[in-house]
């Protein structure tokens, strides 16, 4: 795992976002360069990949939560194949923006309701969805407690599995990237786990690793990954 970060590094990525300008400046990151557009069809394809896999476990019609939903992302993706969705994120203005865009895309009537919240402790009842998502999360808090109550309260609330992701600590662009905080002599600033850490983290949460994929081992690092509850 990388360097420890401080508990400030947290609640500045939170308060980011909290910001409505900051929120829609996140809205376009994901399509600010050729590679980074590049990455995105590879992820959505990853993800959709885990994501009908996770729907022909599940009894259908299906409710999803999206936790964070973000700018929106992976809304219309979640929301075409589910009954009903459930936008969940730390930041109003995300939700509204994932509003919007399940609008422009004629899915309106998927969305079901909306929760505003922090994830480790998520205002959802037991078994409120079928299946949920949680991607780009995990790897912002560099506290193992933290992450452990974040997949735990996924489980709580999910009756069925999970597609969410994490940073590789095996791959080569992260690996290069610790090389070269040690030869600098900075602390990364990226939470970066094994595929066997993250496993074991799954596990001690009520959840059982099926699958996962790579991104890109030399541009990426970041890995969609499938789990179903393990009772």
């Amino acid at each position: 795992m990388s360097a420890p970060h401080s508990s400030d590094s947290i609640r500045n990525y939170s308060d980011r976002h909290l910001d409505p300008a900051q929120a829609a400046a996140y809205r376009v990151k994901f399509q600010r360069s050729f590679t980074r557009r590049l990455s995105t069809a590879r992820e959505t394809k990853l993800v959709a990949r885990a994501y009908q896999l996770a729907l022909a476990e599940v009894l259908q019609p299906a409710t999803v939560l999206d936790y964070p939903c973000g700018a929106g992302r992976f809304a219309p993706l979640f929301a075409a194949g589910a009954a009903g969705y459930i936008a969940g994120d730390h930041s109003p203005h995300m939700i509204a923006i994932t509003s919007e865009v399940l609008a422009k895309a004629g899915l309106s009537d998927k969305l079901r309701s909306t929760t505003e919240g922090d994830a480790r402790s998520m205002n959802l009842e037991d078994d409120a969805v079928d299946l949920a998502a949680s991607m780009r999360l995990l790897h912002h808090f560099p506290d193992r407690e933290d992450r452990l109550s974040i997949l735990r309260e996924l489980r709580r609330v999910s009756k069925g599995p999970l597609v969410t992701s994490f940073l590789d600590a095996d791959s080569i662009k992260q690996r290069a990237h610790v090389r070269r905080c040690k030869r600098d002599g900075k602390a990364s600033r990226r939470v970066l786990v094994t595929p066997a850490q993250f496993a074991q983290e799954a596990l001690e949460a009520g959840w059982q690793v099926r699958q996962t994929w790579g991104l890109s081992s030399l541009f990426s690092g970041q890995r969609v990954a499938l789990l179903f509850p393990t009772k």
